[in-house]
């Protein structure tokens, strides 16, 4: 038994009309200007972002740079952060809030107001994380049938006829009822931001207990997770991990020969992402390098070693961004500081 056909044609329309419209090539600023550049001006909405992190990198510079960036574009953007990690410091953020809003000429307490967009759920495996993505769906599903509701809603049908004076009043009323749409359509559309750290962490013992059954589960999560961020024009980011292998003799995918890094979960994985970058540490000067790669042990008098973070882009959908860098470092304030 098989279902009938149907028209390529007809399903191109439908999904068409059921997402929301956007402005074209609508991106996520960082606020970090080197890396928004080599992005075209940041993460686009609508796609899955992530950045695989090298072990002794940290991205939470980047990630709470993206969701300062994002909370303060609009009034009525929202944000939903899935901890894995359970380290996410809410009181950094609150930081960077203020300064930001102190560099914007806006008031500084009004950081905790920008708090109340914010989200945190806490999840300790992948069951957890597919039932903390399933809630933040539903939530969003609502809110879509709230505003498709309201803005359908028309004047109720008259039970009774009325005289010459009930039929002016019915007349102003047709005349008026039909601006409450266009207020609607020119208030500040709901962006959202999901922020799934880390999903090596969660979807790595998967993988181990039985390879074939966890890469089909990951697939299946990432194919959901990909309808929902394009449905409900959400800019999704994923923290995500790093192997290595240093006896592989497939070519690594970052354009530094000495980075022998690889995203984590495979390469099935990277088949969902929209955009992909690595964040890996590099040495910052000639002198690092030759301290790092030319054996030398450090000694006494040897001065410390600088290493700088790089942030490369492996993959991208949309544009033509792949092999574009940037590096920088953090200082002891835990600012990022461009090089």
């Amino acid at each position: 038994m098989a279902a009938e056909p149907i028209l390529a044609s007809s399903i191109w329309l439908a999904e068409d009309h059921s997402l929301p419209s956007r402005p074209k090539d609508q991106r996520l600023a960082t606020g970090l200007h080197k890396l928004d550049e080599a992005l075209d001006g940041g993460l686009p909405y609508g796609c899955v972002n992530c950045i695989s992190t090298e072990n002794g990198c940290d991205s939470t510079q980047i990630s709470h740079h993206a969701l300062v960036s994002h909370l303060t574009s609009s009034a009525t953007a929202t944000a939903t952060v899935i901890d894995s990690t359970l380290s996410f410091d809410l009181r950094k953020l609150h930081g960077r809030l203020k300064r930001t809003l102190q560099k914007g000429a806006g008031d500084a307490d009004a950081a905790m107001d920008v708090l109340h967009r914010l989200k945190i759920m806490k999840v300790f495996d992948f069951v957890g994380l597919t039932e903390a993505v399933s809630e933040v769906r539903e939530v969003l599903d609502t809110h879509a049938r709230s505003m498709n509701s309201s803005q359908a809603r028309a004047v109720a049908p008259r039970g009774t006829i009325g005289d010459s004076q009930d039929e002016e009043e019915e007349e102003m009323m047709d005349v008026l009822v039909p601006l409450q749409p266009d207020r609607e359509k020119k208030s500040d559309p709901c962006l959202g931001l999901l922020l799934i750290d880390n999903i090596a962490q969660l979807a790595t013992p998967l993988l181990k207990n039985n390879h074939v059954q966890g890469q089909a589960l990951l697939t299946n999560f990432m194919r959901s997770l990909s309808h929902s961020t394009k449905a409900y024009d959400l800019c999704t980011l994923l923290i995500n991990g790093t192997t290595s292998y240093a006896q592989s003799k497939e070519e690594t995918p970052s354009i530094f020969t000495s980075c022998l890094s690889r995203p984590a979960l495979g390469r099935t994985f990277g088949y969902g992402l929209d955009t992909h970058l690595l964040m890996h540490a590099v040495p910052k000067t000639g002198a690092d390098a030759r301290a790092v790669y030319g054996g030398k042990s450090g000694g006494r008098n040897d001065r410390p070693i600088g290493m700088a973070n790089v942030l490369e882009v492996l993959q991208d959908r949309s544009g033509g961004c792949v092999g574009r860098w940037v590096a920088f470092t953090v200082n002891e304030d835990e600012n990022v500081v461009e090089m």
